[in-house]
């Protein structure tokens, strides 16, 4: 057997370095011929093959059916690389099986006729089994080989063909050919050809997508630099022009030109109010009949009657730097909008408007009037030193924040006259209304609150009760003694009894004895709460 196995595998290397190569190591046709031998125990066995330009095919004949390995592999890439080639140039009826973790390839012990076609190892099962030997079963994805021993006894070797499932014929990849290697290793590893081919459309759909983007990126950063460069040149020319004018060297029909484009009437639109700003008297007045001449006022109504609230904004910035009140009612509807910013800019524009009372916007505000939005129109009314108004007619506003700012604002312009209406909103139904009355009372010094304040402490929550203690502690009146010795012996806050303390002090020399008692009294906490208030080293 030894020397049948050397001849094949000599006609193989032959064949396969000839296959390689693409050059036939045989010129010619040969015929066919028998090598025979005598196996072990002398049985006779014989290679029959023909030999025909490059082509090695044949079988095994044996009178004990002996069965041909001629490889193994650990790698099942290779091993069907190899078994493709023993079908091809050996025999066409070759099989491969796994045993002991290799795949090896066998030739089987009977011929195929060679008008029948081989079934690949990825083809349908019926066109494997009519191709495999008698002892080669096929069971869903499993080949099963039953091989003879040598010693005649009857073994069975069952494996997988690869330890997958059967994979169908590769089929193409787009433009890549079915017998590309890359493809057939895909297909090795379980890979769906539907699957590849969404990849690589994909890849392809995503480089033909940053290409597009890119090339508009480009394009629209380009149309921004150029429409910022004619920006900045027809601001520039329209300065000057608007100057011109402003001093008599230039007429209205100058403008005509500009004004019949829409992109440079609104450069000329933001031009004039840069230029209305630092102006007053006759110039402000000569600029504002400009504006109307050129019927730019229309543009800005239009777009403070627009529906888009970034549009209304800028409408009504136009509308109050060029000082047009043909827009109010627009203004006024939009104040008690959801939107925050769009209700500051009605708010801010409402100011600017008005000659007379620049905040009667806040008898019409329903919406929460924000912290910040205060801020901004106090710093409004310093900034272009406006008529402060009497802030006492909104003390009785139903909108507390109003009430709110109108006591922030009595504080501010230090508005004494109001005492009264101060000390009416003390009673106010909202808790934060109340606890900033009280703190503008002391503050401001209203001691006709006191006797309120007194009586308003046991009704109320403990940041109220803080503030009416402090406020005592603003307005020292001996007169409030026995209530703050009450609130320092009841109270059981710390917090409580120390500013209730500050304002026994801030009495004078009788609140100070009135202390030193207490100091001398058994109970500890007066001790340390009297020597804290007193140490003059820490206030």
């Amino acid at each position: 057997m030894r020397y049948v196995l050397t001849v094949i595998l000599s006609i193989l290397t032959t064949a396969g370095t000839a296959y390689a190569s693409g050059i036939s190591p045989y010129r010619g046709s040969m015929t066919g011929f028998t090598v025979s031998n005598n196996g072990p125990n002398g049985q006779n066995a014989s290679l029959e093959y023909t030999v025909a330009k490059g082509t090695v095919k044949g079988f095994i004949a044996s009178s004990e059916n002996y069965p041909v390995q001629l490889g193994a592999f650990r790698m099942k890439m290779n091993a069907d690389a190899f078994f493709r080639e023993v079908v091809e140039y050996i025999d066409r009826n070759a099989i491969i099986i796994r045993e002991d973790g290799l795949y090896k390839i066998r030739i089987s012990n009977s011929p195929v006729p060679a008008n029948e076609k081989l079934a690949s190892a990825y083809g349908n099962t019926a066109g494997l089994s009519e191709t495999t030997t008698p002892g080669t079963l096929l069971q869903a994805d499993t080949l099963t080989a039953e091989l003879p021993a040598p010693d005649s006894t009857e073994a069975a070797v069952s494996a997988p063909v690869s330890g997958e499932t059967a994979q169908p014929p590769a089929g193409n990849i787009i433009f890549i050919d079915e017998n590309n290697p890359w493809v057939k290793r895909i297909n090795y590893f379980g890979k769906s050809i539907a699957f590849v081919n969404a990849l690589i459309i994909s890849i392809m759909a995503s480089i033909a997508s940053m290409l597009i983007l890119l090339v508009f990126i480009l394009m629209n950063r380009r149309r921004m630099e150029r429409e910022a460069r004619l920006h900045q040149y027809l601001l520039e020319k329209y300065q000057g022009l608007i100057v011109d004018y402003l001093f008599g060297t230039a007429a209205p029909e100058d403008f005509r030109p500009i004004a019949s484009d829409n992109y440079r009437r609104q450069v000329l639109i933001d031009q004039m109010i840069d230029v209305s700003i630092n102006l007053k008297g006759e110039e402000a007045r000569k600029l504002l009949s400009l504006y109307k001449h050129l019927g730019l006022d229309r543009d800005s109504l239009a777009r403070a009657r627009s529906r888009r609230w970034h549009k209304k904004i800028k409408g009504f910035r136009e509308l109050a730097f060029m000082n047009i009140r043909d827009g109010n009612d627009a203004i006024y509807h939009a104040l008690n909008s959801s939107n925050e910013i769009l209700r500051m800019e009605a708010q801010i524009a409402l100011v600017r408007l008005s000659d007379d009372d620049p905040f009667d916007f806040l008898s019409h505000l329903t919406r929460p009037f924000s912290l910040w939005e205060q801020i901004t129109l106090h710093e409004m009314l310093i900034q272009h030193e406006m008529k402060v108004p009497s802030f006492g007619k909104w003390l009785s506003s139903p909108n507390p924040t109003v009430v709110m700012f109108a006591l922030r604002m009595i504080r501010e312009f230090r508005q004494a006259e109001m005492e009264e209406g101060v000390i009416g909103v003390l009673s106010h139904p909202d808790a934060g209304v109340r606890q900033l009355a009280v703190q503008v009372a002391g503050d401001m010094g209203f001691r006709s609150a006191l006797d309120a304040m007194k009586k308003m402490y046991k009704s109320q929550d403990y940041n109220i009760c803080l503030e009416i203690v402090r406020s005592m502690g603003k307005m020292p009146d001996t007169s409030m003694l026995g209530f703050l010795k009450l609130v320092l012996d009841k109270e059981d806050d710390v917090q409580l009894q120390i500013e209730a303390t500050k304002a026994i002090e801030n009495t004078g020399e009788e609140g100070v004895k009135t202390l030193v008692k207490l100091m001398k009294s058994e109970y500890k906490n007066y001790n340390i709460i009297v020597r804290h208030v007193l140490d003059r080293r820490i206030y």
